[in-house]
């Protein structure tokens, strides 16, 4: 396996008072593609700088297959780092861009070049090495930051952002690239985003973090179906919440749950829990069926309620329906369009709906006492 295990222990930084960075620690397997999510202010970014060697934590240890990096500086690491402004020379082709990391090694002409047609092939722009950067879309642009940072074929990638400034065709596209890419070469990739749709479709695994910690880490199947956290539930993606009180332990995996306007519902039971302990709920619109016809059927395994529609958005591929129960609790439901309406009825503004959803899709992410 190429690459370098990458370990963070208890890495602190702080910025005259404020903490950045709060104890964080974290293993990156070799070979993996592995992002650092979360809003802007975070600390996935103070992080990525601390392995890069660009910043010194304050305290804890950066080690990279056990070797401690913290003494060494960046320019000795076995690291490179993808900036979003990609810092191209302007003056420079693109040949020589790329070339750059090798004449500063002052290897052979032919060498160099041998090599530098390799990378280029490899990030699909063989015949624009005489471009200069002011001559390329910002998706080559991309593509030549990418060539330059991995011949010096370090043992770990870091991307800072690295498709923030594309547009979202060319950002969905750019991904794609760097997942392939990334296979092809096999080398460890940190990946820094506040794009949780980014995070999600190239990663391994994925680390949360809010507020200078470490809040779930997990694949991203694990970080989108069974959040952790109200943040996490929150934070990627869209999702509904209500709080209500458990009233019965149905069994090791089922815990029935009152709640206002709603009345009783069964949820997913993954966290020790007793009669009376106020819960906080989370089941994502997209797990939710809706009907103007009531379900039949159904096993007890399902929750059936009944509400009025609120408010309707048709998005082209979905519609979003609103879903109102009583004065206080709203469902958001995502209907995907498979037909063109063509064997059910249309669900409009106003009508009385049936929305049901399968237990082992509600989780609760906190819980306290009453």
């Amino acid at each position: 396996m190429k690459g370098s295990l990458v370990t963070i222990k208890n890495v602190e930084k702080s910025f005259g008072g404020f903490r950045a960075l709060k104890g964080v620690s974290l293993e990156i397997k070799k070979g993996e593609f592995y992002s650092l999510l979360g809003p802007s202010g975070c600390g996935k970014t103070t992080l990525l700088r601390i392995i890069a060697g660009f910043e010194e934590p304050s305290a804890g240890a950066v080690l990279l297959d056990g070797r401690d990096m913290v003494p060494i500086p960046a320019n000795r690491r076995p690291v490179n780092t993808i900036f979003q402004t990609y810092a191209l020379f302007p003056h420079l082709t693109v040949f020589e861009n790329v070339a750059f990391p090798l004449r500063l090694k002052k290897l052979p002409n032919a060498t160099v070049k041998d090599k530098v047609q390799q990378f280029l092939e490899l990030v699909k722009l063989p015949n624009e090495g005489k471009k200069l950067p002011a001559q390329l879309s910002g998706g080559q642009k991309q593509r030549v930051a990418i060539a330059r940072a991995l011949i010096n074929e370090p043992s770990v990638l870091l991307l800072d952002e690295p498709l923030s400034a594309l547009d979202a065709k060319l950002r969905q596209h750019m991904l794609i690239e760097l997942d392939t890419i990334h296979d092809k070469i096999g080398i460890t990739f940190i990946y820094v985003t506040h794009d949780q749709q980014e995070a999600l479709s190239v990663s391994d695994r994925v680390a949360v973090m809010n507020e200078g910690e470490i809040v779930q880490i997990g694949t991203p199947f694990e970080i989108y179906e069974s959040p952790t956290s109200p943040f996490v539930a929150h934070f990627i993606g869209e999702t509904n919440y209500i709080i209500g009180a458990v009233t019965r332990l149905i069994d090791e995996v089922r815990v029935e749950i009152e709640f206002p306007e709603i009345g009783a519902v069964v949820a997913y039971r993954d966290k020790p829990l007793s009669v009376g302990d106020s819960v906080k709920m989370t089941i994502r619109p997209e797990k939710i069926r809706i009907s103007t016809e009531l379900p039949e059927g159904l096993s007890e395994k399902f929750n059936v309620l009944s509400g009025n529609v609120d408010e309707v958005i048709y998005s082209g591929f979905q519609s979003k329906f609103f879903v109102r129960m009583g004065e206080r609790t709203m469902f958001r439901v995502f209907k995907q369009h498979v037909r063109y309406f063509m064997d059910e009825k249309a669900i409009n503004w106003k009508d009385q709906v049936y929305i049901w959803w399968h237990y082992n899709d509600s989780f609760i992410v906190e819980v306290g006492e009453t």
